[in-house]
């Protein structure tokens, strides 16, 4: 391969491009990474199956064929993907109207999301809209991502409680099942799940403390206290099969079909592809974000770089990838990509040898799980997700901004009152708002010469010099449809409060973009002005605006001595 092919071959395939520079030392690294991840991911993959509704071994297929194919396409380094928590909550919102109680077709319906969630990502990456997901602001992801943690923590009370749970009852209905339903409390389905959640939090909180007083580091701690949930699996399902605790009415996950996932495009031929492509731009777009943010973290951490528009075909293979081996939509998960990178992964290598690990794993050990209790599972889920909540944002955010501090609430509220996809649209859509609703009343400053220097303050907030003939004002906002009404009308009526006006100094360093509503306001002005024997002056535009303006008649109208490159050469051209 000629010296340009391979180049553009290597950029296709990071994964190679890093495995020329690699050395041993990085391998061992990796394989160390991977090991260590592998380790959470199993019973991770096991649980977020069971919270998609799906059988469990769909989990373990979501862990092989998608992290490998991500280690090729992806950017990042440290990603880990897999199954992760607010997909198979979102997986499970959208089946259970579809499937109506069938499990064939829950299950087709599980490949249909994957293959549209991939569609729909390479679609984003081939026409690079990748800018789209920004339209979720920080807030509403935040609010987000606390009120599906509530919501996933609240459909994992009934399987920890053994009080029988609606599938698709909503966050209300399940509280008050489980109120209503308190004496249907099965006590050996609730010691397991309440000894989980406490094993868990003491291994995250305590365990590490421990080890470090034994001598290790705190790195090498804090990943061996990640090596407790598959501890825990493998305790409570010798516990459960020894004492034949199913029997007692504790449930199981049942038998997990061994072997490695099989290849097949059955799925293709069922019906509906249509139906569940609301659901599948849904979880599309939260895997997306979720996986960009926790790869731009760790990269940064590490001086990297990320192509967001790479990320989102690297995504979309993945996810198509994983529709033709049974698996279930895959994003990079927060925890695991957070233990890959401390276990100290350097390559997608790390990911591959993760996948052989749980490849194995489902080859020759899945039968010995059928009797791992289902609330152990449930624990697991419910002390991943608790961490993702952060309710004390939401104080943050509203004494800063009240409107962002409203859309992050009513995101919360939303995801529990609405459902999953109902909360982020309306997030999303109060964020938008919000922000049209601001841009459209820009601030306008007059301003005048602080003494003895070159700089222009606001009038209302520094002692400055003014003169009678001129109004200077400083426009902090691009000039676009929604705000020139109100942008020509605050003109309108400082030019009138001016009786010896004899020009007006636009000063256009706040201004990135004038729209075609824009020029017109400004065309408008000069016109009026023009009538008033008043000059209009533009002041400090920037270089995209005025390559714009170069190509409109209002600037030839106006006159290349009427446009200045700073607001004190206008003044002084004027006084002169």
């Amino acid at each position: 391969m000629k010296g340009g092919g391979q180049v553009k071959f290597l950029r296709l395939f990071p994964l190679l491009a890093d495995l020329k520079t690699t050395r041993g030392e990085t391998l061992g690294q990796d394989l160390l990474a991977g090991t260590i991840t592998a380790v959470l991911l199993i019973p991770q993959a096991l649980a977020y199956a069971i919270l998609a509704g799906l059988p469990a071994q769909v989990g373990l297929y979501a862990s092989i064929i998608p992290p490998i194919v991500y280690a090729f396409f992806g950017t990042s380094r440290s990603l880990a993907v897999g199954p992760v928590a607010v997909a198979a909550v979102m997986v499970s919102a959208a089946l259970i109207p579809y499937a109506q109680g069938d499990p064939d077709r829950y299950l087709t319906g599980a490949l249909i999301l994957s293959a549209l969630t991939g569609g729909l990502l390479l679609i984003l990456a081939i026409l690079r809209l990748g800018w789209l997901t920004n339209f979720i602001s920080h807030s509403v992801l935040s609010g987000f991502t606390t009120g599906a943690a509530i919501f996933i923590i609240g459909t994992q009370l009934g399987p920890l409680s053994g009080i029988a749970v609606p599938r698709q009852a909503e966050f209300l209905e399940i509280l008050h099942t489980l109120f209503a339903n308190a004496a249907d409390l099965h006590l050996l389905t609730a010691l397991f799940g309440a000894l989980s959640v406490a094993g868990l939090i003491l291994a995250r909180d305590r365990l590490v403390n421990l080890l470090c007083r034994l001598g290790l580091s705190k790195t090498a701690a804090s990943v061996a206290s990640r090596t407790m949930p598959l501890v825990l699996v493998t305790l409570a399902t010798g516990v459960a099969a020894t004492f034949g605790m199913n029997a007692q009415g504790l449930a199981v996950v049942g038998e997990i079909p061994s072997g490695l996932p099989a290849f097949d495009l059955s799925f293709l031929g069922a019906d509906g592809w249509i139906a569940l492509a609301p659901s599948a731009a849904m979880i599309a777009l939260v895997g997306y974000v979720e996986s960009i943010s926790v790869a731009k973290a760790l990269a940064f951490r590490r001086r990297e770089k990320i192509d967001p528009d790479r990320e989102l075909l690297a995504l979309g293979v993945t996810n198509a990838a994983g529709a033709c081996v049974g698996a279930m939509p895959v994003a990079g998960g927060f925890a695991r990509s957070m233990v890959n990178f401390d276990a100290g992964a350097r390559t997608q290598s790390a990911a591959i040898v993760t996948a052989i690990w749980v490849g194995l794993g489902a080859m020759f050990f899945a039968g010995l799980l059928q009797n791992l209790p289902k609330p152990v599972l449930a624990a697991i889920i419910v002390v991943a997700v608790f961490q993702l909540i952060d309710l004390r944002s939401v104080r943050r955010t509203w004494a800063y901004d009240r409107g962002d501090g409203l859309a992050q609430a009513a995101t919360i509220a939303g995801v529990l009152l609405l459902g999953i996809e109902g909360g982020l649209l309306l997030g999303v859509g109060m964020s938008t708002a919000f922000f049209l609703y601001r841009t459209s009343r820009p601030h306008i400053a007059v301003v005048g010469r602080i003494q003895g220097t070159e700089h222009y303050r606001n009038v209302c907030r520094h002692a400055v010099q003014t003169w009678p003939q001129l109004l200077i004002v400083r426009i902090d906002e691009n000039l676009y449809f929604a705000n020139t009404p109100r942008v020509a009308s605050r003109l309108s009526d400082l030019v009138l409060e001016k009786d010896d006006l004899k020009a007006v100094i636009v000063i256009c360093s706040g201004v990135s973009y004038i729209d075609a509503s824009g020029l017109e306001m400004l065309q408008s002005l000069h016109h009026s002005l023009k009538e008033m024997s008043v000059g209009l002056h533009l002041a400090e535009v920037k270089g995209p605006v005025m390559d714009r303006l170069k190509g409109a008649r209002f600037l030839r109208e106006l006159g290349g001595a009427h446009v200045h490159l700073s607001t004190d050469a206008a003044v002084r051209s004027l006084l002169r």
